[in-house]
């Protein structure tokens, strides 16, 4: 691994790569984030620590692990959601790039990462400085999603020590048809006033947490709450409707987490 920035040797000194499943198509998003520090005197001291990062995840196109070996992401302009973060003395933009995925094994993920960012500091670190980072880790486990049916059961195995239920179901086909009878009445805001709240419990090894899917505005997307406690992480990032054909699905996603 390596990281150069403005010409200059960088040591990384921490590195992840991290995936989630887009609530508009299913398909993987990448988080990456890189941290790397020099003592050459040669770089100001105020430049020797940089973290590059990006949050907003990047929409690889991809669904296994296996079609991204190879695949190549390249942006020309700053924007908040493709183009990252380069942090020296404050959080700036990085300003064009290209992540290319390297190789990608049943252990580990390599990855180069080459840009420029902005850091505003002096004439030779101000706009568009040039960086270079090559890192290599271990091959995080893929979100796991269940699709699930409401419309066909209301209780659902999760794995073999978790299942999910929905307690009041009813009332989000109650809201649907309020909805529909607005949107028959020429609303054509009405999906847009959806406003539900889906009542839950998580079992997990004998032990229940009662949680909800809070649908305030849109009929496919919600927040998902659960107790801090809860060792399975559940988000539902999407919702599908079609009552008509008996299809009311949630595309629910479940992360197995550390007790704290």
């Amino acid at each position: 691994m390596y990281f150069k920035f403005n010409g200059f040797d960088y040591t990384v000194e921490s590195c992840s790569v991290s995936f989630d499943l887009s609530a508009s198509n299913q398909k993987l998003k990448m988080f990456l984030s890189v941290s790397a520090r020099t003592e050459s005197d040669r770089v100001p001291p105020e430049l020797q620590y940089v973290k590059l990062y990006h949050n907003s995840g990047i929409e690889t196109g991809a669904k296994t692990l296996r079609s991204l070996n190879g695949k190549r992401f390249e942006w020309k302009k700053a924007c908040n959601w493709c183009g990252g973060t380069l942090y020296v003395l404050e959080h700036e933009d990085v300003t064009s790039g290209v992540i290319e995925i390297l190789d990608i094994n049943t252990d580990s993920i390599k990855i180069r990462w080459t840009g420029y960012g902005n850091v505003f500091w002096n004439d030779a670190y101000d706009k568009n400085v040039p960086f270079e980072a090559e890192i290599e880790t271990a091959l995080p486990e893929l979100p796991k999603y269940k699709v699930l049916n409401g419309m066909k059961a209301t209780k659902f195995k999760i794995d073999k020590e978790t299942e999910l239920e929905f307690l009041n179901f009813d009332d989000l086909l109650h809201e649907c048809e309020r909805c529909v009878a607005m949107w028959r009445n020429d609303d054509l805001d009405a999906w847009n006033k959806f406003d539900a709240v889906l009542k839950m419990i998580l079992r997990h090894n004998g032990q229940e947490y009662k949680g909800k899917a809070i649908y305030k505005g849109r009929a496919i997307e919600c927040e998902t709450v659960f107790p801090d406690d809860c060792p399975v992480k559940i988000k539902i990032p999407k919702t599908a409707i079609d009552t008509s054909n008996g299809k009311y699905l949630f595309y629910v996603l479940c992360e197995s987490q550390q007790m704290k």
